[in-house]
């Protein structure tokens, strides 16, 4: 479960005010913006660098950020996936994978079922900026998935794919949600909303204006929707 209790953060304009959010567990929420600032002052609370706010920020019931937690950057059942590059561009694929494989806990065998699907040893030696992004991002999401996490966030994970990409990414949504897991994806895009979430939400300025299900959302204008909540 990933839940928010009235945050407030009014360090940097735009604020963002008395923000409530609760994701329940096989449950996927699209959180709708054109302001690409509050998704990453929201990111960065998950993250535990931005620590000047008010309010309550929770997974699987615990408040992340009190003085008991953990000091890592991300909560240990917590996983956030970016359409940006996160990683050094010159970090070799294998150099990465070793890492994740030596922490992350999953068995050898899931390891090698990824290898062998992704063909991971035909770029095991190549650096992470000369993949395709379609191809990193590949790697980066059958991976997370071996840990086992129960929430996921993501940030506009597949914003500029191609169809099969984002077709996979749907699929495997349903599959992480009947798994029991919470999905909250961050993101502009009006009309993937309604494909992926289950509920859809609409911020501007720093507050949580209207939800909607994605059965309401397919019902009505996208064209006014975005005007009306998305638009500058």
């Amino acid at each position: 479960m990933i839940k928010i209790e009235k945050l407030f953060l009014k360090k940097r304009i735009p604020e963002i005010s008395e923000f409530d959010l609760c994701v329940a567990n096989g449950e996927s929420y699209v959180l709708l913006s054109s302001d690409d600032n509050a998704f990453n002052h929201l990111i960065n609370i998950f993250s535990r660098i931005e620590k000047n706010f008010k309010g309550r920020v929770e997974i699987d019931s615990e408040n992340i950020l009190e003085p008991h937690s953990k000091g890592e950057i991300n909560p240990d059942n917590l996983v956030f996936l970016s359409n940006g590059n996160q990683w050094p561009p010159d970090l070799k694929v294998k150099d990465w994978i070793d890492f994740f494989k030596k922490y992350s806990g999953a068995a050898e065998e899931e390891f090698e079922e990824i290898y062998i699907k992704l063909n991971i040893d035909r770029i095991s030696s190549c650096k992470i900026g000369e993949l395709p992004e379609i191809e990193w991002r590949r790697i980066l999401f059958s991976l997370v998935q071996l840990n086992g996490f129960g929430n996921y966030i993501f940030k506009d994970f597949a914003k500029g794919m191609p169809f099969d990409f984002n077709l996979e990414f749907k699929k495997t949504i349903q599959r992480l949600k009947k798994n029991g897991c919470a999905v909250l994806y961050f993101s502009n895009d009006v009309f993937l909303a309604p494909e992926i979430g289950d509920r859809v939400g609409f911020m501007k300025k720093g507050k949580l204006l209207l939800e909607l299900t994605s059965t309401a959302m397919k019902k009505i204008s996208i064209k006014e929707i975005y005007f009306q909540f998305l638009a500058e």
